[in-house]
């Protein structure tokens, strides 16, 4: 049965109350008109339904002054707010995390939708509204975690068209990590292995390998097996039977984090785009982190599968807990063989057989039927 994508694919809209906003007044001097505005636009910008953390994890007072001058010189020129994003690398290898898709779905959809709103507020202050730069960094990072290249520009085209068919291109721009260097003539410098010293902050050592693994290319695993061994890495360690995949683990973090050093250093988005605020997925001090789908769900859209609750809330889930759970339906996007999204029909139920989700019959949608998903 084929149903449309406004009846499968709700409309997002924006939350209807004001968002609360930071206090600005101890941290800022007199304003101008011009300053004005821009202050209204810091407090939506580090409002906690866009603010990922707390303003202390931020260390508001100490950057709040930069933000303000950033954002009120794109006043002063009418022009948009700047901010960019590195995000959207590749959907990650592992069965667990995203089940058979390599293709964005419905859970990158909601980012850019999130995105789109924000926009909308903006405009609602300040009529240029926002220009968002979306950095991949896929093709930077892809080999460390078994992604061929191929794989990320497909990823990277596939969410382009995505972008486009919502119409968010007029503010949404799209670039590649790799490009911006060549662009501000930063060279690549050759770092030495990142390595934790062992007997230092040992629960960071877990964290970094409990996080590479599921960024791995699993896929010749199963998704149990997977699951398993996901569990398993809280400890820091694999079962015996999976010394070689260990040491595979062990040497991506080093390399992981020996260009993430690299990144830090050599780090183009100041010389490409001056006037921007520097957003992050992860809170770090001096940095805005955004929430991407939902606010109070930390897990990226490219870890997850895209989901509607029966609400009709969009999300993003871990395959394992969507796929091992029959209240959800498999959504397909047109032609595609794997699903673009999984829709709760039922009240959650207990979970069991991982493939009980498969039976209730798919729903093909079109998402080219719905060229406008914000009204």
């Amino acid at each position: 049965m084929h149903s449309t994508v406004e009846k499968v694919l709700p409309a997002l809209r924006s939350d209807a109350a004001s968002p609360p906003q930071p206090r600005l007044e101890a941290v800022l001097p007199e304003l101008t008109a011009s300053g004005r505005i821009a202050a209204r636009l810091l407090s939506l910008l580090t409002s906690s339904p866009v603010r990922k953390g707390s303003l202390e994890q931020m260390q508001f007072a100490r950057c709040c002054a930069d933000l303000l001058a950033r954002i009120e010189r794109c006043v002063r020129a009418d022009k948009p707010v700047q901010l960019t994003l590195m995000a959207f690398p590749f959907k990650v290898p592992n069965p667990a995390k995203v089940g058979p898709r390599r293709m964005p779905d419905l859970a990158e959809l909601a980012a850019i939708v999130r995105l789109y709103n924000l926009n909308t507020k903006v405009k609602s202050i300040n009529p240029p509204g926002m220009e968002i730069h979306i950095i991949h960094d896929g093709s930077y990072i892809a080999d460390v975690f078994g992604v061929a290249l191929e794989e990320v520009r497909s990823y990277e085209e596939y969410f382009a068209r995505l972008v486009q068919a919502t119409g968010a291109d007029i503010f949404l721009h799209l670039h590649d990590l790799n490009a911006l260097w060549d662009r501000c003539t930063i060279a690549a410098r050759r770092v030495g292995e990142v390595i934790l010293d062992r007997e230092a902050n040992i629960r960071e050592r877990t964290k970094r390998f409990s996080k590479t693994l599921g960024m791995l290319n699993l896929r010749s695993l199963s998704m149990g097996e997977v699951c398993q061994l996901l569990d398993h890495a809280q400890s820091g360690h694999l079962p015996p039977d999976y010394r070689d995949l260990e040491q595979t683990v062990h040497v991506a973090v080093q390399r992981y984090y020996a260009r993430d050093s690299l990144l830090h250093e050599c780090d183009p988005r100041p010389v490409c785009f001056p006037d921007a605020i520097h957003a992050s997925t992860q809170c770090r001090p001096l940095r805005l982190a955004i929430w991407l789908v939902i606010r109070g769900n930390s897990l990226l859209p490219w870890h997850g599968v895209g989901v509607i609750q029966q609400s009709g809330k969009w999300g993003v889930a871990l395959a394992r807990d969507v796929l091992s759970n029959a209240s959800y339906q498999p959504v397909f996007l047109g032609t595609e063989d794997v699903p673009f999204f999984y829709r709760q029909v039922a009240k959650s139920v207990e979970k069991g057989d991982r493939d009980a989700a498969s039976v209730s019959s798919p729903v093909i949608c079109n998402l080219e039927s719905c060229p406008n998903l914000f009204s």
